[in-house]
């Protein structure tokens, strides 16, 4: 396909290429920039230095609508991209070489990238050698003016770069720059003539307006320095490398000294984010809201701690791996460590160690969520890494959940099982409080059941999530009700015990005084005893990508558990969507709202009375949805603290000033 066919005025970018006599691989280049799958509308301008007479003609027949201008004299690569820059009519520029061959989504994940953060000014891709690995995932510019592709020679299976970052500079084999800041700082300096370090000093220039930032997400496979011989391309190199220290040399002088080991590297890589930290986070799964299970407040810390560029955060995916694409954790600036359950079945803690082993840095904290994620891997994270801290995310105390479903169980084998797993939990929990640097908790009350067991500091962090924000809709644009439920723990978990209870207990009720009711249920992988209550009045849509749209189409949100312990997120949610929930006291504990905010009930009758009112009665719904909104508007005057970032500093000063003895 020739693209664009709507002229450039309508580009939103202009590819940019430079052709040197024959350009024996930009025929090949422009194959697969047309090839290549993009929802972006661009052009394409081909600067040709001392083009071979057949060139031009080839071009005509190129896959690709290209504008092409010639020079008879060899410009150099800086002067040909600047000139072709010049008839550019796009606001972004993508600069691309002719040995480099796009993949798909290449120029899409460069303009969202830029689309997501305005504050960049350059934006470079993932250069892979022909092989897939690893060229350059970012590069780092040494004291000395050299420089580091990051990941260079790394096989493509390694994910270890593969995240969003600043980065110091990008080269120009696939680099987009805002048109208004490359005119800003004159564009290429031409003094690097013809070719190596233009990019650097581009970028250096470009870093006085913005910042440079890094997306694996946009990918090319690139030849490499195929347009020179190697004795030239070294004469080059240290030619032009002697400009740039004269223009540099003073800036460079804090940069880290040239180390090409890992350690180096990262030390470099930390420098150039802006980065104080290298925090590991572990817990079950990948950070997905739709999957319920706390999820979504775990992808509220690692926004935390990576929004104010504090850290750079490898997310462990413990034990029941990664069950969420890479790619949105790369979009937000976070290393995901899958974790494969078939190798590691039965000897979890050798995952970790292997994922340390790979590590010759050490992490400077490590937060670990659920208990048993931390009994797993403490053992294998203090023997690794003794100097590091450990943070406690309690999320809930599962003690206190065994504790609630004793009291409901009437079988007397299942009570034995049960004490015997309540007696386990409390041991662990203990355990885990004399071991943890640092406790985090999502309610005072659960708070005070660490505060009992502990000397380290113990932090309550309110579960207000930020994805969340109410609709406008109102009574007439909702119908039903929905439940949002995570089914990770199984048939014998709260939320399908209390699926269970609703619909035997509940629903007859509610449907005997209505005739008629929708209860929508989500959550992938539902178990057996959930499925079997499947009917036209209860339906199972399995996963939810977009929860959002599912809440502006509810009347009401049912919490119907009768056993837990912590705050139930899916309550949170809900009211910070604004839409009204009718909820047992175990559906609405811990959370700080005004009475009459949520309809607590606990026995059928109640809770089907309460489910009936909201869904039939216009003005008793509307009266429910103004305290919801009502009690949104004091959330929003009052915030809760962001704690993560603070604690992690203050955890990591206080273990080096008392030693890994402390605890």
């Amino acid at each position: 396909m020739k693209q664009p066919d709507a002229g450039p005025g309508a580009c939103q970018a202009t590819v940019i290429i430079v052709g040197w006599r024959r350009a024996r691989h930009l025929r090949g280049c422009l194959a697969a920039l047309a090839a290549h799958r993009c929802g972006v509308p661009f052009d394409v301008v081909v600067a040709l230095n001392e083009p071979a007479d057949e060139l031009a003609d080839e071009l005509d027949a190129a896959p690709v609508a290209v504008r092409v201008l010639e020079s008879d004299a060899n410009l150099g690569f800086g002067a040909a991209c600047n000139r072709a820059a010049a008839v550019a009519s796009a606001p972004l520029l993508v600069f691309l070489n002719d040995d480099a061959t796009v993949e798909d989504g290449w120029l899409d994940a460069l303009v969202d990238a830029a689309a997501r953060r305005p504050a960049a000014v350059a934006i470079g891709g993932a250069v892979r050698f022909c092989d897939g690995r690893w060229q350059e995932a970012g590069s780092v510019i040494w004291r000395d003016g050299w420089t580091s592709g990051v990941g260079r020679g790394l096989v493509q299976g390694d994910a270890r770069f593969f995240f969003e970052r600043r980065v110091e500079y990008c080269s120009a084999s696939s680099l987009l720059v805002r048109s208004e800041d490359f005119v800003a700082v004159g564009g290429f300096d031409e003094e690097y003539y013809p070719a190596y370090f233009e990019d650097c000093d581009l970028c250096l220039r470009l870093a006085a307006r913005g910042e440079i930032w890094f997306t694996p997400l946009a990918s090319v496979r690139h030849l490499e320095s195929q347009s020179t011989t190697g004795t030239y391309r070294q004469y080059l190199m240290e030619r032009n490398h002697e400009l740039f220290l004269r223009r540099w040399g003073t800036e460079l002088a804090s940069r880290p000294e040239r180390r090409q080991d890992e350690v180096g590297i990262d030390q470099a890589l930390r420098s150039a984010a802006g980065a104080r930290w290298r925090v590991l986070v572990i817990d079950d799964r990948t950070p997905d809201p739709s999957l319920g299970s706390g999820l979504g407040r775990m992808a509220d810390v690692l926004e935390e701690l990576t929004g104010d560029g504090a850290a750079l955060v490898t997310f462990f995916a413990g034990s029941e791996g990664g069950a969420v694409a890479p790619e949105r954790l790369a979009r937000a600036g976070i290393e995901l460590v899958r974790n494969d359950l078939v190798e590691y079945r039965g000897r979890l803690g050798e995952a970790i160690t292997d994922h340390l082993a790979e590590r010759p840095f050490c992490y400077d904290a490590v937060i670990v969520s659920r208990p048993h994620n931390y009994e797993r891997y403490a053992e294998a994270l203090r023997a690794a890494m003794p100097e590091t801290p450990i943070i406690y995310d309690a999320e809930a105390v599962y003690s206190r959940r065994i504790e609630r479903q004793l009291a409901l169980a009437v079988d007397r084998f299942a009570r034995v099982a049960l004490q015997d797993e309540l007696a386990a939990m409390s041991h662990l929990e203990a355990t885990i409080a004399a071991d943890a640097d640092a406790i985090v908790c999502i309610s005072e009350q659960e708070a005070e059941f660490f505060r009992r067991r502990t000397t380290a500091p113990v932090v309550v962090n309110p579960p207000l999530l930020s994805a969340s924000s109410p609709s406008g809709a109102g009574f007439d644009e909702r119908d039903g009700m929905v439940f949002v439920a995570g089914w990770g723990a199984g048939a014998d978990s709260p939320n399908a015990d209390g699926l269970v209870w609703f619909v035997r207990e509940v629903l007859g009720r509610v449907l005997a005084r209505l005739g008629s009711a929708t209860l929508v249920v989500t959550g992938a992988n539902p178990p057996a005893n959930a499925r079997r209550l499947a009917s036209d009045a209860v339906r199972l849509v399995g996963g939810v990508e977009d929860l959002a749209a599912l809440y502006r189409r509810a009347r009401l949100v049912v919490v119907p558990l009768r056993y837990g312990a912590g705050v139930k997120l899916k309550t949170v949610e809900a009211l910070q969507h604004g839409v009204p929930v009718v909820a047992t006291s175990v559906g609405a504990e811990g959370i700080p709202f005004a009475p009459g905010v949520v309809a607590v009930r606990d026995d059928p009758a109640g809770f089907a009375d309460a489910v009936v009112e909201a869904l039939a009665d216009r003005d008793a719904w509307r009266a429910l949805h103004a305290k919801v909104l009502a009690q949104l508007e004091a959330w929003q005057r009052e915030p809760p603290p962001r704690i993560w970032a603070q604690l992690v500093r203050e955890v990591i000063a206080a273990h080096r000033r008392t030693g890994a003895s402390a605890r």
